[in-house]
């Protein structure tokens, strides 16, 4: 049995000489710290055109091909697959709203900054004692702020539920996300 300790790295090198690599246990405990982060983004980016359930299955599809395509060498797991995932996903909404030939042509102002430092952040969100700890930094209004975006509620819904404007809110989590990255 492997360790939750052992990194992702680690593991990737561990499934990487399994005669059937999408069989091991060490694939399963990645794709377990890595099926929240794809909820997640897959809430935050669907559109009336696509729905949550379509982009999870591009964001594991994305997962999948970053195992298989990542190199310790260039940097981390966890920055290399999230900038997969989202990737894979916006062409997803892209092709869904008719822009077939290039993502880019897609307006992705409405989808909220989808920062390493978030994803981070929904990683540890499975240890709330860290997670606590990290937000005990904050205002009242940058903590409640946060963890109402970090349980997935776009920018709009947390103005509504803290009585803020948009602004307001995107205003604390600029300021939340600058004191936990000093953090971090």
């Amino acid at each position: 049995m492997i360790s939750v300790k052992v990194s992702d790295e680690e593991l990737i090198a561990i499934i990487r000489e399994q005669p059937d690599p999408m069989q091991s246990s060490e694939m399963a405990l990645l794709i377990s710290r890595y099926s929240r982060v794809i909820r997640i983004k897959a809430a935050k980016m669907k559109t009336k055109n696509i729905e949550s359930e379509d982009l999870c299955q591009e964001g594991y599809l994305a997962f999948f091909d970053a195992v298989r395509a990542f190199d310790p060498i260039r940097g981390s797991f966890s920055a290399f697959v999230g900038l997969c995932i989202t990737n894979r996903m916006k062409n997803a909404v892209a092709k869904a709203h008719g822009k077939l030939e290039k993502a880019d042509d897609y307006d992705f102002a409405q989808i909220p900054d989808d920062s390493a430092l978030t994803d981070d952040l929904i990683l540890l969100k499975e240890d709330d004692e860290s997670v606590e700890k990290l937000l005990s930094v904050l205002t009242e209004k940058e903590y409640c702020a946060m963890k109402l975006y970090l349980d997935g509620f776009s920018y709009k819904q947390i103005a509504e539920k803290m009585n803020i404007t948009p602004k307001s809110a995107d205003n604390a989590l600029s300021r939340a996300r600058k004191k936990l990255r000093q953090l971090l």
